[in-house]
């Protein structure tokens, strides 16, 4: 059987296009309708902000609570209606139930949402993706991982080489060289991989 790990910001939610939209509204009101974020550092997209307040305001605000879908929910629900999907998305403990809150919002069936990823917020005790995947992973199934950060995905294979792994393209990895995954564009190129 097969087992779905999946990041949720830049994969299953619109987390860049909020962002952008959150910054075109309280701080750069002529920022382009199309803008789009070149970079995953946001510091280097908006140089003359304070990113800390920005970052503050924007995941403790009402609009993290409703990003957009980037997936069809019908699609999704069928998919995890045959496979469990366990969420893996790299945010703040304290934005546990934000997150939680907007994936309910979007009505999408999962087994387990867990806060993990290459970046840990000044926390220690952060954990990485594999170290969920251990905990939660049953012998004998497949894994099958989703992400949009190169340093999540080449992790992931480090940690377990029979995985596939699958990064889904975004403007800020569009450079990242190959090294064992399988770069998908969109959702449904996603499903088609592993259907």
């Amino acid at each position: 059987m097969k087992e779905l790990f999946l990041d949720v910001d830049g994969v299953i939610l619109d987390f860049e296009g909020a962002l952008v939209d959150f910054v075109r509204d309280e701080y750069i009101n002529d920022l382009p309708k199309d803008y789009v974020l070149q970079s995953w550092e946001i510091s280097d997209e908006f140089k003359s902000l304070d990113i800390e307040e920005v970052w503050t305001r924007f995941v403790n605000g009402k609009r993290f609570t409703r990003l957009d879908l980037l997936v069809d929910s019908d699609s999704f629900n069928e998919i995890s209606s045959r496979y469990p999907i366990h969420f893996v998305t790299n945010i703040p403990f304290a934005q546990f139930d934000s997150r939680s809150e907007n994936l309910s919002y979007h009505q999408l069936n999962y087994k387990q949402l867990h806060l993990a990823g290459h970046f840990d917020f000044g926390d220690p005790d952060y954990p990485r993706k594999s170290d969920i995947i251990k905990k939660i992973h049953k012998d004998g199934n497949e894994i099958i991982f989703l992400d949009d950060h190169p340093k999540n995905c080449q992790e992931i294979k480090e940690e377990f080489p029979e995985s596939k792994v699958y990064l889904m393209t975004r403007p800020h990895n569009r450079e990242a060289k190959k090294t064992g995954w399988i770069r998908v564009d969109d959702w449904a190129e996603f499903l088609d991989q592993i259907n």
